[in-house]
């Protein structure tokens, strides 16, 4: 709540909101968001009272979609989920999702990293060394597909959903999955289900995972990947921030050294202090010690920068309609395309989230770094060339660049190439409440 108060200062006194300050209201959910009945009663009471628009701020949540869904059914912009299908977006227009692609971006990316540069090779990057009677190395690869299918004992619709998009979009490349493994999140509470995953996958001899997972349950799944001698291929598709190094760590790095893929993520900084977040916070709060932003501020800015964005290019007279028709008209930036500090952003009615390019990646155990977080540790997720980034249709046709084939990686950067953020040079100090044109 902190931080989003001192998000909301920071953006009413630095975007043109025409003579508006943008209220941030706190509303506490009458029950965890696994309860359907609760996620639809408070979807009801918030929109009695006429919200502009809701931002959901449990991203852990079990069933997001239940709001959000409840929300736009009600007349409400709802700024929440993450990663869904691009058919539930359309299926709700008010639900503008923000900052990471849509579920359906990652399949259609996956599909063409894994049609030109994996399929019909061997699966060389798999784990023989641990086991060499799996014999993966000498094998045609094979695929599986590990999904999340909802959380906590409620089954999402959308986990379905996105199972099919994958298998419609890496079928345009011939490639099938030998093995559909679903999941529900419930860490620490479903270790028999993790072993019956991991024995699918297994026994259908996939040599290559393709995981679309949130980040914490692969902290359960790859020790008991383990346990079982089974060393694939991680094929790291990049969804629920399971591509970064501080999530990386957390895994068991027996088999995330084999794990290698994609991701909608930048170059991020050696100091954490030159996050934008962490920026605009302290601008607000000049006075707060710091790590009083919390260590989640990069992800809780994305949705209230979307919400800024929108209302500035709404221009003086704000409709949903003038809302969404200037986020769709947010030129393309950076010009010409993502850098890797600067992933390349805009949205479109049909794919309303902002990042449209990923860059390759591979983890690399021996490598030693800062996180996300600035915490200094063994194990990084590598960004390869550079941290070169690709929008749909461009991914190459020769061999991965990762682990012994890799140039030019790179993991964080306070200078990344094609350069970071300016210097930061706070203007002079400014009240919590009021905006930028505010009499």
């Amino acid at each position: 709540q902190r931080a989003y108060q001192a998000l909301f200062s920071y953006s009413n006194h630095h975007y043109e909101t025409y003579g508006r300050e943008v209220v941030f209201e706190d509303f506490q959910a009458s029950a965890p968001s696994s309860n359907q009945e609760a996620m639809i009663a408070d979807a009801a009471q918030m929109a009695d009272k006429h919200p502009f628009a809701v931002i959901e701020g449990n991203p852990a949540g079990a069933m997001p979609t239940v709001l959000a869904r409840e929300l736009s059914a009600r007349g409400v912009m709802c700024l929440c989920t993450t990663s869904l299908s691009q058919q539930f977006y359309q299926e709700n227009p008010d639900v503008m999702a923000t900052g990471l692609p849509t579920g359906t971006d990652y399949c259609n990316f996956a599909a063409e990293y894994v049609g030109k540069r994996l399929a019909g090779k061997k699966a060389i990057y798999a784990g023989d060394e641990l086991n060499p009677v799996q014999g993966f190395k000498n094998k045609t690869r094979v695929f599986g597909l590990l999904y999340l299918n909802g959380a906590l004992g409620v089954v999402d619709p959308e986990g379905e959903r996105l199972r099919n998009a994958c298998d419609s979009a890496f079928a345009q490349y011939g490639v099938t999955f030998a093995a559909h493994v679903s999941y529900l999140y419930d860490p620490g509470k479903n270790q028999t289900e993790v072993s019956n995953m991991i024995a699918q996958l297994k026994a259908a001899g996939v040599t290559t995972i393709v995981p679309i997972v949130d980040p914490l349950s692969p902290i359960l799944i790859t020790p008991e990947a383990t346990r079982q001698n089974y060393f694939p291929e991680w094929f790291v598709t990049g969804t629920g921030l399971s591509d970064t190094t501080t999530a990386g760590r957390l895994y068991d790095q027996n088999q995330w050294r084999h794990a290698f893929g994609m991701t909608p993520l930048w170059v991020t900084w050696v100091d954490r202090k030159n996050g934008g977040g962490y920026r605009e916070y302290h601008d607000a709060r000049r006075s707060d010690a710091d790590g009083s932003e919390g260590v989640l501020i990069e992800i809780y800015v994305a949705r209230i920068t979307t919400l800024f964005r929108g209302i500035h290019m709404a221009g003086p007279t704000l409709t949903y309609d003038t809302f969404r028709n200037g986020l769709y008209a947010y030129p393309a930036t950076p010009e010409g395309g993502g850098t890797a500090a600067h992933p390349y952003v805009y949205i479109t009615p049909q794919s309303p989230t902002d990042i449209k390019d990923f860059a390759e990646v591979y983890y690399d155990i021996t490598a030693q770094g800062n996180d996300e977080r600035s915490e200094f540790g063994t194990g990084m997720m590598m960004k390869s060339d550079s941290g070169q980034r690709y929008q749909l249709g461009q991914w190459p046709s020769d061999d991965p660049h990762v682990f012994g084939n890799a140039k030019n990686p790179i993991a964080v950067s306070d200078n990344p190439p094609g350069g970071g953020d300016p210097a930061y040079d706070p203007g002079p100090a400014y009240p919590a409440s009021g905006c930028l044109d505010c009499a």
